[in-house]
This record gives C-alpha cells, sequence and structure tokens, in this order.
C-alpha cells in the first residue's frame, strides 16, 4: 500500500516519471487518506501540478563508480580500511547488479546474490557484502532515485561464535623474534594493549601522551571505542622511538605519504608466521583477542576488561574470554585442594564445621 501511517496522520509515497512523491494528508482516517492520494495522482496525471522533468535512469554500477565510491571515501577519510572494506565489497556486488538500474534491484535479486556468494566465502564476508549493499541503496534514496531499499527485507546470514585464537607466550616469542621492525611494534601494542589493528595504524602524534602514560583512541566501531588506553612500559618504548621517526601526523605513517596513515601489515604478517614455524596460523587481529583472554585468566574483573578493549556490552567481552587447557586445568587442581582442605578441616578439632564460613 503507498499510504501508510505516521504518527497521528496518513502519509503517501508513489512514483511519477521518476519522481518520488512523498506527501502527508493531514488526515486520521485511512479512507479519506487514500482518496486524497487519488486526488494528488490525477492532478500529476493532468498536469495541473507542474512536474519537473524525469531524472534519465540510472544504472547501478554507474551509480556506484561515479557516485557511492568517490563519496565513500570522503566520508570515511578519517578510516581507511572501512572505505577498503566497501570498494572490495563493490566487486561482487558488480558483478551481479552491473547493468541493473537502481529501481530494479530487488529483494529477489538480493536474495540470489546472497544465495550464491555463501557457496563462494564465509557467512560474514557474505554479510560484509549485503551491508554494502544496503548502504549504495541507502544513499540512492537520498538522492531520490528509488524510494526503497530492499536490503532492509533481507535476513543476514548467521555468522557463528567467529574465529578467535589465543597466541601462546611461546608462538609469540618466535613471531616477534620474526618479525619486521614495523610489524613488531604494531604486534606489541595490540597484544600490549587490547587495541584493534586500525586502531593502532591510525595513532596520531596529539594523541599520545607519553607522560602521563596513555594514548587517546578518538573513535572506533562503536562509541564505546573512544577511550583512553594505558601503556605499559613496552609499549611506551615503542612509541618513543615511532615518534622520533615520524615525519608527519601519524605515528604509523603510510609508506611514500606521511599524511596518510598506514593500511595494513597482512604481508608482513603472513611472511613471520613462516618464519617463525608456526602451524596453526593465527590473524594479527587474534593479538587483541590474547590481550583479553590474558587479562581475564589474570583475574581482571570483566567490567573493566570491557572498558579496557573498547567494547559497548559484557556480552560482547565474554567472547574474547577463552581460557587455555591448561589454566583450566589449574583451575580443576584448585577445587582439588580445596576439598582436601575441607576433607582435612573435618578430622582437625577446634576448626568447627567446614561447611560454614567464619563469621
Amino acid at each position: 500500500m503507498s499510504v501508510y501511517k505516521r504518527g497521528t496522520v496518513y502519509w503517501y509515497e508513489f512514483w511519477f516519471r521518476g519522481h518520488r512523491i512523498r506527501e502527508s494528508t493531514g488526515l486520521t482516517n485511512k479512507g479519506a487518506a487514500q482518496h486524497a492520494e487519488a486526488i494528488r495522482k490525477a492532478a500529476l496525471a493532468e498536469g495541473r501540478a507542474g512536474i519537473a522533468a524525469p531524472k534519465p535512469v540510472v544504472h547501478f554500477g554507474d551509480f556506484v563508480r561515479s557516485e557511492f565510491l568517490p563519496w565513500a571515501e570522503k566520508q570515511y577519510q578519517s578510516h581507511p580500511r572501512t572505505y577498503q572494506r566497501y570498494r572490495e565489497s563493490t566487486k561482487p556486488l558488480l558483478a551481479s547488479f552491473d547493468k541493473l538500474r537502481l529501481d530494479s534491484v530487488s529483494i529477489a535479486l538480493v536474495e540470489k546474490f546472497k544465495l550464491s556468494r555463501s557457496s563462494e566465502v564465509s557467512p560474514a564476508t557474505v554479510n560484509r557484502d549485503l551491508a554494502a549493499l544496503r548502504l549504495i541503496l541507502n544513499l540512492a534514496i537520498r538522492k531520490e532515485y528509488i524510494a526503497k531499499n530492499p536490503v532492509k527485507e533481507v535476513q543476514f546470514l548467521n555468522e557463528g561464535p567467529g574465529q578467535m585464537r589465543i597466541v601462546s607466550h611461546e608462538e609469540q616469542q618466535n613471531y616477534m623474534a620474526a618479525a619486521s621492525p614495523l610489524l613488531r611494534d604494531v604486534a606489541t601494542l595490540i597484544v600490549e594493549t587490547g587495541m584493534r589493528p586500525e586502531e593502532v595504524f591510525t595513532i596520531r602524534r596529539e594523541n599520545v601522551h607519553l607522560n602521563l602514560g596513555y594514548l587517546f583512541v578518538p573513535s572506533g566501531k562503536t562509541h564505546f571505542a573512544r577511550r583512553n588506553v594505558p601503556l605499559t612500559d613496552a609499549t611506551i618504548h615503542v612509541l618513543k622511538q615511532r615518534l622520533a621517526m615520524a615525519g608527519g601526523p601519524f605515528v604509523f605513517p603510510c609508506r611514500g605519504d606521511s599524511d596518510k596513515p598506514l593500511t595494513t601489515v597482512r604481508k608482513a604478517h603472513y611472511k613471520a608466521l613462516r618464519a617463525a614455524k608456526i602451524k596453526s596460523l593465527f590473524r594479527l587481529y587474534d593479538f587483541r583477542h590474547t590481550f583479553g583472554s590474558r587479562l581475564a585468566m589474570a583475574g581482571v574483573d570483566l567490567p573493566t576488561l570491557k572498558e579496557l578493549m573498547g567494547h559497548s556490552d559484557i556480552s560482547t567481552t565474554m567472547r574474547y574470554v577463552h581460557p587455555t587447557p591448561k589454566h583450566k586445568q589449574e583451575a580443576v587442581q584448585k577445587l582439588e585442594r580445596y576439598n582436601e582442605e575441607q576433607v582435612f578441616a573435618l578430622y582437625e578439632p577446634g576448626l568447627g564445621s567446614p561447611q560454614k564460613s567464619p563469621q
């Protein structure tokens, strides 16, 4: 139905010669609102309400290349990895929708894309592509090329708990020994502070406060990513050296352009893994997971860990808390010792009942 209720009154929305007409009727009765819509359509058809010439037909591929990508590059200039993610997602989207008119992208076609893409890549990657498509079509709505976004009616895939891996101390030592100086400094900051790789790449000089022992993260994935990050001795040492070498605003500048931040160390990371002969590969991001798990195993409470990692809620923090087999074995041994102490107390005179805590 093109007539719908917003608040207490009815609105209508329809297309006429390439233009979206969306107006309030000011009426609270649905039947009267439908009548008002019919009158408005008749007026347009009879030319009694002047309307501009329709916009030219816009195809998906042309819109993505000439409007969306330039907009996204500007919109996410402070988050280059986000822009790169959207740019990567446009490749499979263009392969499926390139020659289609924007207003021809339907729920059925989006579902077909989801099914086809899920046979090629992981559910997480499919969802990133769908999110990019949703953003593209939302921009098209704002530019009044289309009226509705079909992606809103498509259910994203279940990604599951995701891949999380704790790096052992031995693996960390071997990795750091094999890593290049740049990679070693980046990895040290991640595993010592729990920062996300992109947060490390985009550290600005003015946000580093070595004399006070912290650095400031101004923005990130969520509102809670904005935080002060306490520094360890190892990270202070790294930042002192990097600040002395930095010739621009970023502590880790892009090679060849000191005014832009570093965007990736992927090649150096996999080279270090091979050189360190680490068979069970891990991602650079797993150093952040390792930070969270180590703090939890060291006894740091979850609310504090949540703040240190910049999470929006405790449930997210819980995903980063995975004791190692050794740690779980130690926990069982603690239980055994406790049980033994309680049994022995039964036979020790003057100790009272082991089941009661002293008041």
